[in-house]
């Protein structure tokens, strides 16, 4: 396993040039410079909405572990299990009064307000007294972020997206503060680990092709060499086919991983579990008993990974399920499976998407305006050759979990903020990247551009969204009231 993640996370098959690299810690640069600009606009504010409710759990949760008590280790509806280890550690070597945010919660809420007129005040004297707090929860978050571009970039180079539209697909993401700053510790893990392992289940899937895989591909071996009545390159064939096999089945496997922290981070990633069958079922169709076959082996292979990574990483899971079928059944509002399934939530939540939208537009105004440039020529016959080296399977599919995840999440909460989406509104900024690719090579076919037009374009996009950010003294009140709820 470790062998498999190493070799997943090597560059030397897909940054062939120095370059490239580069290039990709550039855009991860300056989307840290994106997000210290924020930061210094609105200095009183936390990294992370809702930062300060997750020290004390992190802290009690590695306390438990170590100690193996595995009763209390959900501690919250999220139920953010991967923001605890990776960051409980070390709250564990800070001298902190953790039991002070309940306390300065429960003085708000006596005078009648609510949490978040503690958590999410900008309030300098709060932020001041969990200064130190902050930047040591902070520390593994900022290394998990960097590495999720790297991945990210490397996902989508193996899903034979171009040069150009990964490393704008990164630099939106990046660039894009709320993503990858001021968002919940655990809406910023699904993110992360939802995304991978869906763009990861891809690979594979993708890569197999159902006609193709290390299986197959040993009966064609056999059936050739009884044909040829030729022995000789036998085994090395067979050996070559074996190692097809593995190499392929190591991101079925990584994307169980993958998606187990997912939905330990939220549960709202439990969406991947049909997802990835119907989506197998995509890319196998039309269906034949070997293919159904084929599915039925690969989705127990998932689950086979999925379900221990999610027992080890919550042990309560059997030493105490009652916590975790709380966060599924529950008489509370705030449950999984809410009343408004019904419906209710589906039909409220069409009156929200117009805010909804505002969100998005105003914190990344370049992703929404590029979409529809890429929408626009996607559908003019004139421009359909700038699509056509595009894995156009693969895009239906980032489609479908876009579209079907905005819907579940509508369907089964009465809440629609912006963060709840946010996995699919980051698989979106893959469209708008392509929207940039097409525009920018129309411009080079009309007016012999030379291929600087893209650093070009990059540079004149950050600069705009630093204007953005600066020129806003309006948007910590927007964000809160719109987003987190702080009339």
């Amino acid at each position: 396993m470790l062998k498999c993640l190493y070799e997943f996370m090597s560059f030397h098959s897909n940054y062939q040039k120095l370059s490239e690299f580069i290039i990709l810690l550039t855009i991860i640069l300056s989307g840290f410079v994106t997000t210290a600009v924020f930061k210094l606009n609105n200095f009183n504010t936390f990294p992370n909405l809702d930062e300060m409710l997750w020290y004390p759990r992190s802290r009690i949760f590695w306390d438990k572990m170590c100690e193996f008590d595995f009763s209390g280790l959900v501690q919250s509806l999220q139920p953010g299990i991967t923001v605890y280890w990776f960051t409980g550690f070390l709250m564990k070597f800070i001298d902190f009064d953790f039991g002070d945010v309940g306390r300065r919660i429960a003085e708000k809420e006596a005078e009648g307000l609510d949490f978040n007129a503690v958590v999410n005040a900008n309030d300098a004297a709060v932020y001041e007294a969990y200064n130190a707090a902050s930047f040591a929860f902070n520390v593994p978050l900022l290394l998990l972020t960097a590495i999720f571009f790297i991945l990210f970039y490397y996902l989508l180079r193996k899903l034979k997206f171009n040069r150009i539209i990964a490393s704008f697909s990164v630099f939106f993401i990046a660039t894009n503060y709320f993503f990858v700053y001021w968002n919940t510790p655990s809406d910023k893990m699904l993110n992360f680990f939802l995304v991978l392992s869906f763009l990861t289940f891809l690979v594979y899937v993708g890569g197999k092709s159902f006609c193709n895989n290390g299986s197959d591909k040993i009966n064609d071996i056999l059936k050739i060499s009884i044909v040829k009545k030729d022995a000789s390159n036998f085994m090395a064939r067979l050996a070559s086919g074996i190692k097809f096999g593995a190499r392929k089945r190591k991101y079925l496997i990584l994307s169980a991983m993958l998606g187990a922290w997912a939905v330990l981070s939220k549960i709202s990633a439990m969406f991947i579990l049909p997802f990835y069958f119907f989506a197998l079922v995509f890319y196998a169709w039309p269906l034949d008993k070997q293919k159904i076959k084929s599915i039925v082996k690969d989705y127990l292979v998932w689950l086979a990974v999925f379900i221990p990574v999610c027992i080890i990483f919550l042990p309560s899971i059997i030493a105490n399920p009652s916590e975790v079928y709380g966060l599924f059944f529950n008489d509370s509002d705030n449950s999984v499976l809410e009343k408004n399934y019904s419906g209710e939530g589906y039909f409220s939540g069409l009156q929200d998407y117009f805010t909804l939208l505002v969100n998005v537009t105003f914190m990344s105004p370049a992703v929404f305006y590029f979409l529809i440039i890429f929408l626009f020529l996607k559908f003019k016959k004139k421009y359909k050759y700038l699509f056509g080296s595009l894995p156009g399977k693969h895009l239906k599919a980032i489609t479908a979990f876009i579209l079907l995840f905005i819907l579940m999440v509508t369907l089964i909460s009465s809440n629609h903020d912006t963060r709840f989406m946010s996995p699919a509104f980051m698989l979106v900024n893959i469209f708008s990247a392509i929207g940039v690719y097409a525009a920018a090579e129309i411009l080079r076919k009309k007016f012999k551009f030379s291929k600087v037009i893209y650093p070009a374009a990059a540079l004149v996009l950050f600069l705009a969204h630093l204007f953005t950010i600066i020129s806003s003294g309006f948007l910590m009140e927007m964000v809160m009231k719109k987003v987190v709820g702080i009339e």
